[in-house]
């Protein structure tokens, strides 16, 4: 990706819109909120239901029962880093809401340029040899910029169809190419991919209940370093071990029946797990060896959220697809992107060629108005230098999670980026797991709610407690995010002794 014309400081060009003072006028709040308040017993809810009331409204990722009006929080409005309730109450998004909104919320730019797209075309479909000028600019800011060489572009709607998508097409490759047997995907153990039959099945968790996966998906290994680590273990010799039974599978299976390895550069729904610098490069040996394409899932870390605008950047990654979604467009419209590398692309031609056409179409994938959405956010994110200003802000955050690292609950911080987390996995002297994993979920779970009723938002995955704020963040924001979670650190501890 070509590099941005430097400007004189990226937070600087923040000041191009409210934000920036509103943070200031926010600063002399700051030793107040720390104080870990309770929450109200009234809590927000929708419309004046009863507390115990079910709701019309089935959440994502909640138990069923607790889908309530009492259990549950209704936002109704959010400005910069920061989302509010129905009740008044104010929260820092500090995982920018499922790491989407990158700009935050109520950015006057982009609401603009979504505004001005409804009003020149609302929708259009994208298919049949016609398609909205806008989503063609989109694909070609996204060819210049993508780390796959005569890369072509796909639009879905959500990353789970990115992935699901992209199963399909290589799958009409294998058919193409008269290799009908080679469908067989690997992913990792907690690593997530997607909602979708086949993004669910590709995902590493959360099978047995719903009777996944399907045929033809197998698993590896998480790079959890921390927490799956023999005592004693080298960086080196971890990633030798991972790939080693990444090619004992794939010569498990029938001959040249594996299609692709799909990961992501940091697995964020597995708890923040960061690969030791020796992974990638231990797994793509071994791809290389068996002719299997590396499909990485930047989603999440697409964007500007680990350093550079591309997690594959940050970890010097050669793929041979990459899916996108979610910071793409900040939220602020629903878009995915799948990024197809040359010789699939070649075989789509060829096989579509030859049964007469490419049947696959989704009504609102290339939609004109999240195509406006996202070239105003890339335009944005260069502008501004964000993904500058988030490599500096993620020093920052860094160090004040680091902070940490001694904390009698605390296990490991790992950061990346604008992004981290704290485990809270013990390890004893003799480098062994010195509590189990309910407990350290539950340590987390606990610290998870005590920030929350602070008003701070993060992500609870296991035992590890996830921070990954807009782009746009400062550091008195993050340092107010630290203060919190120091004091609820403490206030989890204190209950326990």
């Amino acid at each position: 990706m070509a590099q941005p014309t430097r400007r004189p400081s990226p937070s600087m060009t923040l000041q191009r819109w409210p934000y920036g003072s509103l943070c200031a006028a926010r600063a002399a709040r700051c030793a107040l909120a720390v104080r870990c308040p309770p929450m109200s017993s009234d809590s927000s809810r929708a419309r004046a239901g009863e507390e115990n009331e079910r709701l019309p409204l089935i959440l994502g990722f909640q138990r069923i029962a607790e889908n309530t009006a009492s259990e549950t929080r209704f936002i109704e409005r959010g400005q910069g880093i920061y989302v509010y309730d129905t009740d008044g109450r104010e929260y820092i998004e500090a995982t920018a809401t499922f790491y989407v909104a990158s700009l935050g919320y109520q950015h006057p730019e982009l609401i603009d340029a979504i505004m001005a797209q409804y009003r020149e075309l609302p929708f259009f479909v994208s298919a049949l040899n016609r398609t909205s000028k806008r989503s063609l600019d989109l694909a070609e800011r996204l060819v210049q910029m993508v780390p796959v060489p005569d890369a072509h572009i796909l639009f879905a709607s959500t990353g789970s169809e990115a992935n699901d998508f992209l199963v399909k097409l290589l799958r009409f490759q294998a058919v193409a190419r008269d290799q009908p047997q080679r469908v067989t995907i690997i992913g990792r153990e907690g690593s997530y991919h997607g909602g979708t039959l086949a993004s669910a099945s590709l995902t590493g968790a959360h099978h047995e209940e719903f009777g996944l996966p399907l045929p033809g998906f197998r698993h590896v290994s998480q790079p959890d370093y921390h927490g799956s680590r023999a005592p004693g273990e080298t960086t080196q010799a971890f990633a030798r071990r991972l790939a080693q039974e990444l090619d004992d599978l794939i010569r498990r299976e029938p001959p040249n029946s594996v299609a692709a390895f799909f990961a992501e550069p940091i697995s964020f729904s597995a708890g923040f797990k960061t690969p030791p610098a020796e992974y990638f490069p231990a797994i793509a040996a071994v791809l290389d060896q068996h002719d299997v394409s590396f499909v990485v899932d930047e989603v999440i870390t697409g964007g500007g959220r680990t350093g550079a605008f591309f997690g594959c950047e940050t970890y010097d990654l050669k793929p041979t697809h990459i899916t996108l979604a979610k910071a793409i467009t900040s939220g602020y419209f629903p878009l995915s992107a799948i990024v197809i590398g040359r010789e699939l692309y070649a075989d789509l031609e060829r096989g579509s060629a030859a049964v007469g056409t490419l049947a696959h179409a989704a009504t609102y994938a290339a939609h004109p108005v999240g195509a406006a959405a996202a070239l105003k956010v890339l335009e944005i994110i260069e502008r501004d230098q964000l993904v500058a200003h988030a490599a500096l802000m993620g020093e920052h955050l860094a160090r004040g999670l680091r902070a940490y690292a001694d904390h009698p609950l605390v296990g490991e911080v790992r950061t990346q980026g604008l992004g981290g987390a704290l485990d809270f996995l013990l390890r004893d002297e003799d480098d062994r797991p010195s509590n189990d994993a309910a407990s350290a979920e539950a340590t987390c779970l606990a610290v998870h709610s005590v920030l929350f009723a602070a008003g701070v938002v993060t992500r609870a995955a296991g035992r590890s407690l996830i921070f990954a704020p807009p782009l746009i963040i400062q550091a008195s924001e993050i340092d107010e995010i630290c203060a919190r979670l120091g004091r609820s650190l403490d206030l989890v501890l204190a209950r326990r002794r």
